[in-house]
């Protein structure tokens, strides 16, 4: 999730993830579930259907991806998301900002 260096600031390995062309595509997913045992958490990706409520006021969801990971990874997990959503919010608000023009002399 971040760079990794060793004590004298070197780069250790690097992953390369690589996206198979039957993934690239994604899926979209407006709603998650997310449980655990005591061994992994497992997060449901699923696409709730809200124009679709049935008379009791049930809301359809299919789920469009399962992801289970261990326990040791979640907290990079956090941190990783949250770091790009600290991100996401900055250079949103920076472009969000007027923009000034200088007074001429």
């Amino acid at each position: 999730m971040s760079d990794r260096k060793d004590d004298n600031g070197a780069r250790g390995p690097q992953v390369k993830v690589q996206v198979p062309p039957d993934v690239q595509r994604g899926v979209y997913a407006n709603m998650a579930r997310v449980n655990h045992s005591e061994f992994e958490f497992s997060i449901d990706f699923a696409n709730a259907d809200f124009a679709g409520q049935d008379p009791q006021g049930n809301i359809p969801a299919v789920v469009v991806a399962r992801i289970m990971i261990s326990h040791e990874f979640m907290p990079h997990l956090l941190e990783a998301l949250q770091d790009n959503y600290s991100r996401f919010l900055t250079r949103r608000d920076i472009e969000g900002l007027p923009e000034v023009e200088e007074p001429e002399d």
